[in-house]
């Protein structure tokens, strides 16, 4: 039987992550449009042209919200038929409705979103969480994806995108705001009180996301917006509590 290959499209901080523990179960060819990707990547791992990468039976697209439609209209004619397309975004309605709209219906499409990044899944995948949202995806892929997930230990949700969009990615858009607020103010302390170290742990993910995620989670979400008033209503409202003289 041949060994399956998936094509991984991004590798940046996420992609090197996904395509370490792929690289367990199967072959992965990488092909990044915004960065060039050095020719040794590890066991099971090669570089690869875009027509490679996006020719493959799964293809994973670890791009940037932002980044997406031209990702999509490039690999547009290049994808095979049947293959099984997935993204990684953190924001759900309107990647999917792009990939509706901008990839053949000749091939099938599931939208992921893993709860879990290179600093939280650095060491395993055991206890993390990927949320699906199947568009069209066969019910015998989507039991086969989501066995291979638990198989890797990973917890399986699934929800529509506005689900995704309101419950998932305004808590994500809080805690990356909050984070990075706290990197500024209340830099890491070698000596803190434990509410300090979780927030000390909080700022330092935020901050070692990319900027670019941070700005996609408000632009692309309309969730977020009511978030971040919500965010300062109350930050108002609290610093109200404390006395002025």
């Amino acid at each position: 039987m041949k060994p399956l290959t998936v094509g991984l499209i991004g590798y940046g901080r996420f992609g090197k992550l996904a395509a370490r523990y792929i690289a367990g179960y199967a072959n992965v060819v990488v092909f990044d449009p915004a960065r060039k990707v050095a020719r040794s990547r590890g066991k099971n791992i090669r570089v690869a042209s875009i027509a490679e990468a996006a020719g493959q039976d799964v293809v994973i697209l670890a791009v940037p919200v932002s980044s997406l439609r031209n990702v999509l209209r490039s690999i547009r004619l290049l994808v095979r038929p049947g293959s099984l397309i997935l993204d990684v975004c953190a924001v759900k309605v309107k990647p999917i409705a792009w990939m509706k709209r901008l990839l053949p219906r000749h091939v099938h499409i599931l939208g992921t979103h893993p709860l879990f990044g290179p600093d939280s899944a650095a060491l395993s995948l055991k206890g993390h969480t990927i949320v699906l949202c199947p568009v069209r995806c066969p019910v015998r892929q989507l039991r086969q994806t989501s066995r291979i997930l638990r198989k890797a230990g990973l917890k399986v949700v699934r929800m529509t995108p506005a689900q995704h969009d309101r419950l998932v990615a305004v808590p994500l858009f809080i805690a990356q705001y909050l984070g990075r607020v706290a990197a500024k103010v209340a830099p890491s302390l070698q000596i803190a009180a434990p509410s300090s170290k979780k927030l000390n742990e909080v700022a330092r993910m935020a901050e070692n996301d990319s900027s670019q995620m941070f700005r996609d989670l408000y632009r692309y979400n309309p969730y977020t917006h009511r978030a971040l008033k919500q965010i300062h209503r109350f930050t108002a409202r609290t610093a109200k509590e404390l006395p002025t003289d």
